[in-house]
């Protein structure tokens, strides 16, 4: 498979009284249709690297290549998805579906209509954002994500502020989803456990300033169900990184 995105020896320092060094030479090379997730302490740069992919700010030093194209401190070429689905209160959910279509000048309603009676929100085109609940409006915002042009995708927490048993629904549904459109996805999470579940390979930081400690290939067969967190070999896998990460969180 060919690159996707391709970091190189990126480092970003933040400025202030007291300047803080984020990321020192990271290196990241996501394939087309690969699925692969960011692990790390609390306040380890993750973010910061999503930040740099979408081109909200500049490295200090390295190069972001997205289909081999430089795409340092330039906007447009991913999809995100954030923990919050940011829907539009005042849209409908179509509306809110085909808002990405109307910035990028070509509007397909019967195209959003299908991948929300897809996603089981047949239906739902006519109601408001306050009449879902919160694993339906996620729901909604991965639709919109899909129905974006970029094939790169960045996922940041989408389930971070979902309950436990909406969270595993919405592991399972999104996989269900994305084995339909195999776009390229980079994804956040604090759960060693849904990494395991939702990768194919998982890439360990170190603390701030961060760097790759560990990468990862999960070694599970696709398309995956719960039954195999209950195996041996879930369990050990899920110890080592736990291991892994309090090594990175001691450097």
């Amino acid at each position: 498979m060919t690159a996707k995105l391709r970091i190189e020896d990126l480092t970003h320092t933040f400025k202030g009284t007291q300047d803080i060094d984020v990321l020192d030479g990271l290196s990241i090379t996501i394939r087309d249709g690969e699925f692969v997730t960011l692990l790390g302490p609390s306040g380890s740069g993750k973010s910061t690297i999503f930040n740099l992919i979408g081109g909200l700010i500049e490295p200090d030093q390295g190069d972001i290549f997205i289909d081999g194209k430089r795409v340092n401190g330039t906007r447009g070429n991913i999809s995100y998805l954030p923990q919050q689905d940011s829907l539009l209160p005042w849209r409908t959910i179509e509306d809110n579906l085909v808002l990405v279509q109307e910035i990028n000048g070509s509007v397909d309603r019967k195209r959003a209509r299908k991948w929300l009676k897809r996603a089981g929100l047949g239906g739902y085109e006519d109601s408001y954002p306050n009449t879902l609940s919160g694993g339906m409006r996620q729901r909604v915002a991965f639709i919109r994500s899909l129905l974006s042009p970029q094939q790169l995708m960045l996922l940041d927490e989408p389930f971070g502020a979902l309950d436990e048993l909406t969270r595993l629904d919405m592991q399972d549904w999104l996989l269900k989803m994305w084995e339909t459109d195999r776009r390229s996805v980079l994804f956040i999470t604090h759960s060693i456990e849904e990494a395991i579940y939702m990768s194919d390979r998982i890439l360990i930081l170190s603390d701030k300033p961060a760097k790759i400690i560990k990468e990862i290939q999960v070694p599970f067969e696709r398309p995956r169900h719960h039954d195999i967190t209950l195996e041996d070999t879930f369990t050990k896998l899920r110890r080592e990184i736990y291991l892994l990460l309090r090594e990175g969180d001691s450097q």
